[in-house]
């Protein structure tokens, strides 16, 4: 018997060792390509045909790229921002290639994008990292406004999954009167990657090894923009009981009197986000578009 209990003990504890080294690949699955310029792909250039390809440095020298997607070539600094822009962070796999389902919907809300791969996603340099991700959303951010031109209050910040911490993290950054976004719009996001983690492997000490925790439920408080949260109630990957406890932890109304606001997303799982919960999405991301647009 004790033979039988030291061989547990010891199993356990290189489960935990490799655990603990190995836990970035568990969590980040980029798909790596040398080049996503986005004259390849006719179906986001028929939907967007102003789209351009965007390289951005981050504060740590790594560059990332991605995409501007819009419909006509329009320069934010004369003031005349016909559409909002779609800050869009993707989920924890691929690449900004494979989101064509996600751009069609704010093309349809009347939204131009700004989509960004991470660090190590795509053909962006680096490897990903909870620091790194913060680097992306600075640098994204500041793209948006400085290079760009847009205002603050004319920017939509969207994520998925992971891409919704991203999300919190960027709207997080930005609550001074002058500086907050349009909205913040979070799918099938968490309220931390501690929860997810523990409620996937209960028989772990998640909280003392996990590295990248992402806690966005003790972030989002300070948010000011209106803060839009959707779940899908068939979500096996990021339980429904996370988003809502994210949507729990924002304050009840924004710095304008907006109410936050939560939907479930009915027989929406998590790997079809943008086809079966586009008719939730849509909605509410045009709701944002119409208090935006009362406010030119």
């Amino acid at each position: 018997m004790r033979r039988l209990l030291r061989i547990i003990f010891v199993s356990y504890m290189l489960v935990l060792i490799l655990l603990g080294f190995f836990q970035r690949r568990l969590l980040y699955h980029p798909r790596k390509s040398p080049d996503l310029s986005v004259a390849q792909f006719g179906d986001i250039t028929s939907i967007f045909p102003a789209a351009s390809d965007v390289s951005i440095r981050c504060t740590d020298g790594i560059t990332i790229r991605g995409w501007l997607l819009h419909n006509e070539a329009v320069d934010p600094h004369t003031d005349v921002v016909r559409r909002p822009l779609v800050i869009f962070f993707h989920g924890n796999a691929g690449d900004r290639a494979g989101r064509v389902g996600w751009y069609r919907i704010f093309q349809q809300a009347g939204a131009d994008v700004l989509a960004m791969d991470y660090h190590g996603y795509g053909d962006s340099e680096g490897a990903m990292s909870e620091s790194a991700m913060q680097a992306d959303c600075v640098a994204t951010w500041n793209y948006a406004t400085e290079t760009l031109g847009y205002k603050p209050a004319d920017i939509i910040v969207a994520g998925t999954s992971l891409g919704g911490a991203a999300a919190v993290l960027t709207a997080v950054a930005h609550v001074q009167p002058d500086d907050i976004p349009a909205g913040l719009l979070v799918v099938a996001t968490f309220s931390s990657m501690v929860d997810v983690a523990g409620s996937t492997y209960p028989w772990l000490p998640v909280k003392a090894i996990l590295v990248d925790r992402y806690p966005s439920d003790t972030r989002i408080p300070t948010v000011k923009c209106p803060v839009v949260v959707l779940h899908g109630d068939r979500d096996t990957l990021v339980d429904q009981q996370f988003g809502r406890k994210l949507f729990d932890a924002a304050a009840a109304t924004s710095a304008d009197g907006t109410p936050k606001q939560w939907v479930s997303m009915t027989n929406v799982n998590h790997n079809n986000l943008a086809e079966a919960g586009r008719k939730f999405v849509l909605p509410e991301l045009q709701s944002l578009i119409e208090r935006w647009q009362q406010r030119q």
